[in-house]
Parts: structure tokens; sequence; C-alpha cells
């Protein structure tokens, strides 16, 4: 006899919330409680475990946080990317990489506060697009659009973020270039 619904469940919970967490904040920042996105997001999952099959339930869980962040940030809009999300050239042990680190710090931080004031749609795209590797059909799926319209925030979004970064792009160009 195999494990029953409750400890599927109960394993995919362990297996997958500090992912989930990371979804969260990177979707609702600041306006909202990640923490409280993800529990309701798997009470609600929780109370109607019997319908799913969870034996694959990552994308299931995904789908389920981004609709609970997406759900409370209506009306508000959304703010920041998380700090969970994976920071190009970290580590090594020489002076010049604490430099780095600072450098590649500060890029960062920019990048966040330009994700920061995209429309809530465009960034949820970009955020599973991006940061959770999902195709474009994982994300229709997940966002409940289209293929076209998961392509379309994707472009947008990527230019208004382009838009954005390129004055302090040019002023670090200007930097390194001195």
């Amino acid at each position: 006899m195999g494990p029953t619904t409750e400890e599927l469940f109960e394993l995919a919970v362990r297996t997958h919330s500090r992912r989930l967490l990371a979804i969260a904040r990177s979707i609702v920042g600041n306006r909202a409680s990640p923490e409280d996105v993800v529990q309701q997001a798997i009470v609600n999952l929780f109370q109607h475990r019997a319908r799913y099959d969870w034996r694959e339930p990552g994308g299931l869980m995904r789908r389920s946080v981004v609709n609970e962040a997406l759900r409370i940030l209506r009306t508000p809009r959304m703010t920041m990317v998380s700090d969970d999300q994976p920071d190009p050239g970290r580590g090594g042990n020489e002076p010049a990489s604490a430099v780095a680190g600072m450098i590649d710090r500060e890029t960062i931080d920019q990048v966040r506060q330009a994700i920061d004031q995209l429309p809530e749609h465009f960034r949820a795209a970009l955020v599973l697009c991006e940061y959770e590797q999902m195709s474009y059909l994982e994300i229709a799926d997940v966002l409940s659009v289209t293929v076209a319209q998961v392509k379309t925030w994707l472009h947008r979004g990527r230019r208004q973020l382009a838009v954005r970064l390129k004055t302090y792009m040019d002023e670090k160009r200007l930097v390194d270039e001195e």
C-alpha cells in the first residue's frame, strides 16, 4: 500500500515550501506577508487535497501561490522582488570579489527597484519566467491567460525594464570607464 493523500500532501509542503515562499515574496514584496500568501494557498489546497494528484505537486502548488498572491494584490500594486532570488557573482576569496559583490548587489537592487515599478501582471510573468524557469505554456496556465498574452506581457515587461534601467546602466558604464 502506498502513501496516503495526507502523507503525500505533507511531503509536498515540506519539499516545496521554501520555493513557494520565494515565489510569494517575489510577487507581493512588502505589500503583503508572503508567509500569509503561502499559508492561505496551502490551506486552500489542503481543503481540496482529495481532488489532486500529489505525486507531482510542484506546478499545482506554484499555481496556487501565484493565484493567491495575485488575489491579494488586486487593488494595491506589487512591490519588490525578494532577496531569495539568485545573486549572480557571489563567491570568491580574493579582496576584489568583495568589491565586485558590492557592485553586483547595487545592480541587483537597481533591477529589483525597476521590477517594483512594473504593472503586476508583467511582474508576475517575469518572475515565473526568469526566476522559476517556467515555460510560456506553464505561465499561461498559472496566470489563466493565453500563451500569446504571456509573450506580450514578457515583451512589454522586459522593454519597460530596459527603459527603467538605461539611466543606471549608462551611469555605471561611465564609472567603469574612469
